[in-house]
């Protein structure tokens, strides 16, 4: 089983990277073009609500260059990370009522494997595991979407009418995974409760091939929820599912994504899924990136980023306690006059479950400009530099990836080399040994994907594991 916790981040642009020490040449790449299962439109996120001017919640934001000096009258490229955390001990402070609806794939598909009655059970072990606060509702969606059990508190004695209607569940028929997805935001949204934490789980092993099957059509709606006070997140289950689809609706609905290979880990998934959506710190969490003048945006890697006047915003919905989320982008530096300068304002927006409120948190990027080369090789931030290089080197895993499912193994063997190279030549000048182990990931996954088809069982199991691990080193 693939276990990474992530939303799903496409990127377009072409790239090239600046060294992250100063033997680490540039490598130009194009990026592969998108494979079929791809959304072929981009969603925004949605804009942040207006804010009070002087509101600061428990989120933890930081951001700042690879290397903390730029070299005056040069123009330079680099890498700006923003990381956002959540403290480990607001959790049990936070915690609101939870009103969940899970949404179960009830096609014919679902009976290979036992995938049915292991999704059955992992549904009842939610249902015990939530407060009798809390609120329950099960869809399946096959040909349609029916409920199960309506949205009900998860009282002690309305555990066994839940377990009793979640055993009269059958299989067969078609994927109307928008079906499924709007009854279950339907029964969430009818038991939400002001302070209360709203979310949709939706497990699919198949692709979405009955009702409305537009990928963007389900991104916008996906999209809608959040700001109905809705989150939504995914499960895919095996290898015959569309995980871009999957992982871009969480994305847009502000969750998490899971890759499950094997029916078997359904019970820690879900009981994973509650624990996250009952530990959720900030909602709605959006980071905005400014450049100043003489700073030029080129890329983020690996997130779905709206292009604003002068950089991007990055939306990360729910973040939980104890988590931490970082955006590395990559910018053009100008060293102008000597000195201290600005090369971002980095603003995280979002709801605050600790005051109950609209909350802002605001830091400043500042990079020293300076006629000495000498300063340039002592201004590296180590953390950072890692932290850029694993995301820079796993972005190629990616995008191999996506050149292996089109069919072009020559090329996505050529951008695992180039990914290693990255990963190699920073872990020896970093001493990072985590970038080594990186590296040598890739070098198997060279051989794997050399050997099988991206059509065979092998090839498919590949190719949802490594666009999971790629994302989740990514951000």
């Amino acid at each position: 089983m693939q276990r990474w916790h992530l939303t799903l981040g496409l990127t377009g642009l072409a790239i090239g990277a600046a060294s992250l020490a100063p033997s680490l040449k540039a490598l130009i790449i194009d990026v592969p073009t998108p494979s079929s299962g791809m959304i072929s439109e981009v969603v925004p996120p949605p804009p942040s609500d207006p804010l009070p001017p002087a509101s600061t919640g428990s989120l933890i934001v930081d951001a700042g260059l690879d290397r903390t000096a730029v070299l005056a009258a040069h123009t330079t490229e680099r890498f700006l990370t923003v990381r956002v955390r959540a403290p480990e001990d607001v959790g049990e402070t936070v915690r609101r009522p939870v009103d969940l609806a899970v949404v179960l794939d009830a096609s014919g598909s679902m009976s290979a494997r036992g995938k049915i009655d292991y999704a059955k059970r992992a549904a009842k072990l939610i249902a015990n595991h939530m407060e009798p606060e809390d609120s329950y509702a099960l869809v399946v969606f096959n040909d349609d979407a029916r409920t199960i059990v309506p949205s009900t508190k998860t009282t002690q004695d309305r555990i066994g009418t839940i377990e009793r209607a979640i055993d009269r569940i059958y299989e067969g028929g078609g994927t109307n995974l928008y079906a499924g997805m709007d009854r279950g935001a339907w029964e969430v949204q009818e038991a939400l409760a002001a302070g209360d934490v709203g979310r949709v789980i939706v497990l699919s092993d198949g692709n979405a091939n009955v009702g409305v099957t537009d990928g963007s059509a389900m991104a916008r709606f996906a999209a809608g929820l959040v700001s109905d006070g809705v989150t939504l997140s995914t499960i895919g289950l095996g290898l015959d599912y569309n995980e871009d689809l999957l992982a871009h609706l969480a994305d847009m609905g502000g969750g998490s994504y899971d890759f499950v290979d094997d029916p078997r880990e359904l019970d820690a998934v879900f009981s994973d899924e509650l624990a996250r959506t009952a530990s959720v710190v900030a909602r709605n969490t959006a980071v905005t990136i400014e450049l100043p003048e003489g700073v030029e945006p080129l890329e983020v890697i690996g997130w779905d980023a709206r292009r604003v006047d002068g950089g991007w915003q990055v939306f990360l919905g729910d973040v939980y306690a104890g988590e931490s989320r970082k955006i590395v982008a990559r910018v053009r530096v100008s060293g102008d006059t000597v000195g201290q300068r600005r090369v971002a304002e980095v603003t995280a927006d979002y709801q605050d479950l600790g005051s109950d409120s609209l909350a802002r948190t605001h830091v400043t990027a500042t990079a020293t400009v300076t006629s000495d080369a000498s300063q340039i090789e002592t201004s590296l931030d180590r953390e950072r530099a890692i932290e850029a290089s694993r995301a820079f080197g796993n972005w190629y895993l990616e995008m191999s990836t996506r050149a292996f499912e089109s069919g072009d193994k020559r090329r996505s063997q050529s951008l695992l080399g180039r990914g290693r190279q990255v990963l190699q030549e920073a872990s020896r000048e970093l001493s990072a040994p985590a970038l080594a182990e990186d590296a040598r990931v890739l070098e198997e996954q060279s051989v794997i994907l050399d050997t099988f088809a991206p059509t065979s069982t092998e090839g498919k199991k590949h190719i949802k594991g490594n666009k999971e691990r790629a994302r989740v080193l990514v951000r």
